[in-house]
């Protein structure tokens, strides 16, 4: 249908339009918005309303017979636990990432105790340190040749011992800068980079990276923090399409998280707005196939920066600089 046919369709069948072109401009570009909106919250609906959450399914049968993997990077606590938690309830075997070897045995003994029937492995990398290791990255991704990898979670991110957080960038030194982007940048780069021979090998498999909302804005003391998550958004939507371009079966997501009430901010508690790890890990692992390379599972987050995303730039500046001096006077309390 042409324009004219549009509008004498209008016209016609549902309201007169008046003869002048400015008021038939205008009234095309009302019902075109209003049907850009409609399909947007039918969009919405259909994602986190309407969808089965069984689509991980395809990425649990093993055509040998034996359980599948799923690697959680940063798992020793916070939303990788989480991801653990809810993949073991899922009947998934996993392996836990870490750089502490003993907290990673203790999460490992937490599982068997309530999912005996999984088998759990422990993987110990620094990435501060063995994001540049090629030879034990290397080690690492040949420990898991004999096993059915699946599923890589690239969870890993933080300031690592860079203290404290919430610091100007010009009193950092340059180590600082090197573990920011080590950490949140470089490694997960690095280890997706050696497991993925593994995923393609078992295809289909599944790649989710967890972001951070502040990639899309402008937050003051998370310049570092921010600009890699940025970065590693773009990596993992880039990925996604070359996966696509070489023909193989390996979803890839990015999934865009606000504020989760983990294990470290012990004044943040579980609510509308900041969900346990756990039921984080469960709303992510459901939005598995939904056909999108970056996607929110916690939809109140959805909402709430998308409305942050609209608003004028120095609303938006005032807001951001309202929750910084929250979370600073909280990161000052708990030192």
């Amino acid at each position: 249908m042409d324009l004219q046919s549009f509008h004498h369709f209008l016209r016609r069948r549902i309201v007169p339009i008046p003869a002048s072109p400015v008021w038939r401009t205008l009234i095309t570009a009302g019902v075109l918005c209003c049907a850009q909106k409609a399909l947007t919250l039918f969009s919405f609906a259909r994602k986190y309303l309407l969808r089965s959450p069984k689509a991980l399914d395809r990425y649990t049968c093993s055509a040998s017979g034996e359980s599948v993997f799923a690697l959680v990077t940063g798992s020793s606590d916070g939303i990788g636990k989480g991801f653990a938690e809810e993949l073991c309830s899922r009947g998934i075997n996993v392996i836990l990432h870490g750089r502490n070897e003993a907290k990673l045995h203790t999460v490992r003994d937490s599982l068997l105790e309530r999912w005996p029937d999984r088998r759990i492995r422990v993987l110990v990398l620094d990435a501060s340190v063995d994001a540049s290791n090629d030879a034990k990255l290397n080690e690492a991704a040949k420990s898991l040749e004999t096993i059915e990898l699946r599923i890589l979670i690239n969870n890993v991110g933080g300031n690592g011992t860079v203290t404290p957080l919430w610091a100007p960038l010009s009193v950092r030194s340059s180590s600082d800068v090197g573990q920011f982007i080590d950490i949140n940048a470089r490694f997960t780069t690095e280890i997706t980079r050696v497991m993925l021979p593994l995923l393609i090998k078992h295809q289909p498999s599944l790649v989710l990276g967890v972001g951070s909302a502040i990639s899309d804005f402008a937050v003051p003391y998370l310049e570092m923090y921010s600009g890699t998550k940025a970065y590693m958004a773009t990596l993992l939507k880039s990925l996604r399409v070359e996966m696509k371009a070489e023909g193989h079966n390996v979803e890839v997501v990015h999934l865009q998280v606000g504020m989760v009430a983990t294990e470290r901010e012990t004044d943040r508690k579980p609510g509308f707005m900041t969900p346990s790890p756990r039921d984080f890990a469960k709303n992510a692992l459901d939005l598995v196939g939904c056909g999108r390379d970056e996607a929110w599972p916690h939809w109140p987050h959805a909402i709430q920066f998308g409305l942050i995303g609209i608003m004028p730039g120095w609303i938006r500046e005032r807001v951001f600089l309202g929750i910084v001096a929250k979370e600073r006077a909280m990161a000052k309390r708990e030192d």
